[in-house]
């Protein structure tokens, strides 16, 4: 819920601007059918100022705003309240956390998939079928999320590799080139690790894709396609569940873009795969 959150941050807003979100959050039902002057007349403001809102909001104009309003207000828990401080509390119950969790990971891909842009997701698709290699950069538990998304390029042929490593990711920076692509996975945007790195990367012209939840974050000023993720700052807010849950959306959804592209081939390679295996006793399997 990215613009609920934002409309919750008191501190980003003047006396008036503050007016007019008080008024919209605690009259949500109204807001679908209330034009721009309808909205400035009860909240004793003016159409610019509704007008400068949105733009405060990270939005064009008010139509967007109210589709964008309407779309998250109509994705809430099942007690009827927005799920944005502190979703787990003492008096939940089994049940509750459930139904809570679900939330939870329905918003956060419903959040990024509605910041998706499918051109951007077609050009970087492209960039991944034909990359020489797909490196993927991240620490900790982005890096369990890269593994995943390797181990599935690698079904469909993809070469793929990650590091993790200080000293590797700067040693496969320095020695890659524009046949290489780079995915870099980062939560805040701003690992000073990553971003040392991505300079190298970028010094060295290999095409970058950045993972996170600003434009507006230092990595993003070397990254050629930029994907937001959803996220909530907080750790006792899911911040990393929303994160993570964001982040295999995306990927899936690249593999997805791949696999249609090249199926034929890619379920041959596949059989061959899942061939290889079938010749390996029982005793020699891995899972």
């Amino acid at each position: 819920m990215r613009l609920l959150k934002a409309m919750h941050e008191t501190e980003r807003f003047s006396s008036t601007e503050q007016n007019i979100v008080d008024y919209i959050l605690a009259h949500p039902a109204e807001i679908a059918d209330l034009t721009t002057r309808e909205l400035a007349e009860r909240t004793f403001t003016s159409p610019a100022a509704v007008f400068r809102l949105c733009q405060k909001l990270g939005l064009k104009g008010y139509n967007e705003f109210k589709l964008k309003f309407i779309s998250e207000v109509n994705r809430v828990a099942e007690d009827g309240r927005s799920i944005i401080h502190r979703p787990i509390k003492g008096t939940d119950t089994a049940e509750g956390i459930v139904r809570k969790i679900a939330a939870i990971e329905v918003e956060a891909i419903e959040e990024t998939k509605n910041e998706l842009d499918t051109a951007v997701l077609e050009r970087i698709a492209g960039r991944m079928m034909h990359a020489a290699v797909i490196d993927f950069y991240a620490y900790d538990q982005n890096a369990d999320l890269a593994s995943m998304a390797i181990y599935n390029l690698l079904q469909i042929g993809r070469p793929a590799v990650l590091h993790t490593a200080m000293n590797s990711q700067f040693a496969q920076a320095q020695y890659s080139d524009k046949t290489h692509l780079a995915i870099i996975i980062s939560r805040t945007g701003e690992n000073r690790r990553l971003v040392r790195t991505a300079k190298i990367l970028h010094e060295r012209h290999v095409p970058i894709v950045l993972l996170s939840i600003s434009k507006d974050a230092p990595l993003a000023r070397y990254a050629d396609d930029f994907l937001y993720v959803a996220n909530t700052i907080e750790y006792l807010d899911f911040g990393g569940t929303v994160f993570s849950v964001g982040v295999r959306y995306v990927m899936d959804v690249l593999f997805s873009i791949i696999l249609s592209r090249d199926e034929a081939h890619i379920e041959k390679n596949y059989n061959d795969f899942e061939g290889y295996l079938g010749r390996l006793d029982e005793k020699d399997r891995l899972w």
